[in-house]
């Protein structure tokens, strides 16, 4: 049964959160909730944030939107730009993240290939490119008092899978 809700930005969003615990950059046990019985994963779609802020408790997290989506000649590959913005108070944590990032997907196709490997996707996609289409510098956030944030967007080239008609397994 096809899953309509599903998005590629799902399974970029685990492949980035489990490569920054892998790299010891975040632990996921600052963000237990005694409230959930478990860790959230503090890479938040933009419409959760107000309601994920009691969990955050002004720790580090990284809020992502869609900013833009076309498609290539050939109807089936998709190309997306996502805006991370991400939030701290520590100026050093904010470039240490951004450094990540664009370290993990400035690589292009090999960047792509590093993600279709990751096992823990859905397996309804095949990215093909993933690359750092813009950053900004760091500034006071707007949105969040007493936080700094900065962004980062990436461009991402995938296909989803098909079935046999050409409509979306």
């Amino acid at each position: 049964m096809t899953k309509w809700n599903f998005d590629a930005m799902y399974d970029l969003r685990q492949f980035i959160w489990t490569n920054l615990q892998d790299s010891g950059i975040i632990d996921k046990d600052d963000y237990y909730s005694d409230n959930l019985g478990k860790s959230i994963v503090p890479i938040l779609p933009v419409q959760q944030q107000p309601e994920m802020n009691q969990f955050l408790n002004n720790k580090t997290h990284i809020v992502y939107d869609k900013v833009g989506m076309s498609y290539e000649d050939n109807w089936a590959i998709c190309c997306e730009q996502i805006l991370f913005t991400i939030y701290d108070s520590d100026y050093a944590k904010i470039n240490e993240i951004r450094n990540f990032m664009v370290d993990l997907f400035r690589r292009m196709d090999e960047s792509a290939g590093d993600l279709n490997r990751y096992s823990g996707l859905s397996e309804k996609f095949k990215f093909h490119s993933i690359y750092i289409a813009d950053i900004s510098p760091t500034s006071p956030s707007e949105e969040i008092q007493g936080f700094l944030s900065a962004d980062v967007v990436l461009e991402v080239k995938y296909s989803r899978i098909l079935d046999g008609s050409g409509r979306y397994l």
